[in-house]
This record gives C-alpha cells, sequence and structure tokens, in this order.
C-alpha cells in the first residue's frame, strides 16, 4: 500500500475537526507513533519571519515551548526556508544544519529528526530519541499528515467564517426589525407628544411633564441607535466595541469622570494579535487620563483609516501636555508595539487644553 495514501485514509478523520488546535493536536499525537516528540513550529503575528514552537506533544523539559526559530536555523529553520522536507539521523554530529539548538536537544533526548513544511501553517517536526533512520515512508506518513491538518484547518476557519456570517446576518435582520417597529413607534411618539404641546396652552404643570416625557423618548431613540450600529457591527468589530466598552464603564467607576465609547462609521475586523495591541494601548491611555489629566470627559472613539486601517483615538478635555512632559515607559511600549504592527501612535495636546491619543494600525 502507498504511505502517504494509507496514512490519508488513516487520518482523514482530522478534517473532521472544527478547531484550529484540536486538528493540530490530534496530527502531534497520530505522529508520535513516528517518534517520540513532535512539534507545529507556527509563523509569529506581525510581520517577523520567525516561527515559535506552540504546540508540543511528548516533550520532557518543557524547554521546546515557546522557543522562537529563525528562518535557516537547525533543521526546523532550515526547512521553513528552503519549503522542502529534510531529516538528519544524528542531529547533534550532523554538518547539514546549525547547531543553534543543540542544548535544547540534547536536554530532550533527540537523537534523530524529521521536518516537514506546512505552507502557511509553519513546520512540522518529528524528533526520535532512538537511533536509526528514518527513510522515505516516515517523510511520507508526516507529508500526508501535514496535508490533512492544512485541509483541517482549513476546514475549521471556512466553519468559523461560516458561524461568524451566520450571527452578523441574525443581528443585521434584529437590528432591521427594531429599525421598522420601535424606531418608528418612537418617532410616532415624538411627533404625537410635539402636537400635544400646541394644544396645552398654558398650563405650566403639564408642559413640564410633557417635556419630560419628550426628552425621554429622545433619550429612548439614541438608545436604540446605539444598539442598532452594535447589532449591524460585524463580530470581530463588535468583540472591540465590548473590551473598549467595559474599559469606559471601568474607568467611569473608578474616577467619577464620564467617558464614552462612539464607533464611527464600519471599522474594519482586526486579528485578534491587533485587538489585543488596541485594547492594551486604549487602557494605558485611560490609565495615564486617570493620572495626570484633570479631565472631566473622555471619549474614545474608533473608525476606519482614509487607507482603510482603523483609527483609535483616547480625548480628554483636561490640562494637557507640556513641551517638556517626559513619555512614560507604557506610552513608549505601546508605540513599540504598534510599530511592530505597522502603525503609528500620536499624542497631541491643544495649547487651549485637552490631549488626543491616536493610535493607527493598517489591516493586512
Amino acid at each position: 500500500m502507498d504511505p502517504a495514501a494509507g496514512a490519508a485514509r488513516e487520518h482523514a478523520g482530522i478534517v473532521g475537526l472544527l478547531d484550529r488546535r484540536a486538528a493540530v493536536r490530534a496530527a502531534l499525537e497520530l505522529l508520535r507513533t513516528e517518534g517520540d516528540v513532535v512539534w507545529v513550529a507556527e509563523p509569529v503575528e506581525g510581520d517577523s519571519p520567525d516561527l515559535t514552537l506552540a504546540q508540543i506533544a511528548g516533550d520532557r523539559t518543557g524547554q521546546l515551548r515557546g522557543l522562537t526559530v529563525s528562518h535557516g536555523l537547525g533543521l526546523t529553520g532550515k526547512v521553513a526556508g528552503t519549503g522542502t522536507p529534510s531529516w538528519v539521523d544524528d542531529y547533534l554530529s550532523s554538518a547539514e544544519i546549525t547547531h543553534t539548538f543543540d542544548r535544547v536537544i540534547d536536554l530532550e533526548g533527540v537523537q534523530r529528526l524529521l521536518a516537514v513544511p506546512m505552507g502557511r501553517l509553519g513546520v512540522l517536526a518529528v524528533g526520535a530519541r532512538t537511533t536509526g533512520t528514518f527513510g522515505g515512508r516516515a517523510v511520507a506518513r508526516a507529508e500526508a499528515v501535514a496535508d490533512e491538518v492544512a485541509l483541517a484547518v482549513a476546514v475549521a476557519e471556512r466553519a468559523r467564517l461560516a458561524r461568524e456570517v451566520a450571527v452578523h446576518e441574525e443581528r443585521s435582520r434584529i437590528a432591521a426589525d427594531l429599525h421598522d417597529s420601535v424606531g418608528a413607534l418612537l418617532f410616532a411618539i415624538g411627533s404625537g407628544m410635539a402636537g400635544l404641546s400646541d394644544a396645552l396652552g398654558a398650563d405650566p404643570e403639564l408642559a413640564a411633564r410633557l417635556a419630560r416625557l419628550q426628552d425621554q423618548a429622545g433619550e429612548a431613540s439614541v438608545a436604540l441607535r446605539d444598539s442598532l450600529r452594535t447589532l449591524r457591527s460585524s463580530p470581530a468589530v463588535l468583540a472591540l466595541s465590548v473590551a473598549l466598552r467595559a474599559d469606559c464603564a471601568a474607568f467611569r467607576d473608578r474616577t467619577g469622570t464620564a467617558a464614552e465609547l462612539v464607533v464611527l462609521d464600519d471599522p474594519p475586523a482586526l486579528a485578534p494579535s491587533r485587538t489585543e495591541a488596541v485594547v492594551a494601548g486604549v487602557r494605558e491611555a485611560l490609565l495615564n487620563v486617570e493620572k495626570h489629566a484633570g479631565a472631566s470627559a473622555v471619549v474614545v472613539s474608533v473608525a476606519a483609516s482614509v487607507t482603510g486601517g482603523l483609527v483609535v483615538a483616547v480625548t480628554d478635555d483636561g490640562v494637557g501636555l507640556t513641551a517638556d512632559t517626559p513619555r512614560g515607559i507604557g506610552l513608549t511600549t505601546t508605540a513599540d508595539a504598534a510599530g511592530r504592527l505597522g502603525g503609528t501612535l500620536r499624542v497631541v495636546s491643544d495649547p487651549s487644553g485637552g490631549t488626543t491619543w491616536r493610535l493607527e494600525l493598517p489591516c493586512p
């Protein structure tokens, strides 16, 4: 039997897994029959060409977990650079690889190592703690499993996207129903009360009660518009909005200072790593406002940039910054994180008071 075909049938169950990490874990367990320790080196988030050993099965020391591997270094880095399978039957003495990771490999007791490329998913590696040789059959088996993992991940991503689209479509339907029903009813109530105001004459008590009702109807209309905007947001944008809204609420609770989130236009969806960078940056900006600004109000705004990226701004009406105000560690850390993602961070003060913290990130 062709080993690749047999392996493909043996691993076909992986395709049914709708979780990316679960699919990779299943593949690692299957490949442990070929060796003692197995890992997947995945691309690092952002623009870095490096890989990180993100998922491992069968390791002993924990030294491999989270290890960063650059292209060309060790066997994993070599395969990442060449895009072709490779193996060494005596890792520590092989002349075909660099020995950047010898100490870790030696601690793990790995004698020989096989690695195959997985395209954009990284590199799959199988290490054995016994002497011997891998040979063509082991390579074919590892390549077959790598192909199945790639297929399983594609299925998982399509399933996740389909779920998000279904949720987004249902939210949009609910938003349309609320606009047509509750929105129309609030408009009719407001129009009716405006007509009553003309018919009341000079009764001040009734006029005051009617004015309060009109204000409440207006507040209800604003709340409805905010809810409709949230319902129409894509799931990724909604996640960012929920996190930032919670941070604004926490800021209000801590300081007693008004803080509101305003989502403009239809901001682009972000990768999880970029969402984390935005949320961490806004929290740092709000902390700086709390410590230094003496503000009475803060607005956090989220919008699409003219280039299709994301712009997040934190604006306060506080005392502002002077030319000699030192740049703190938190601001420097946020700027560095934005730079690694191809973005920029600017902090500008108005001479009359107030400061705007503005983060802009591209959305590749």
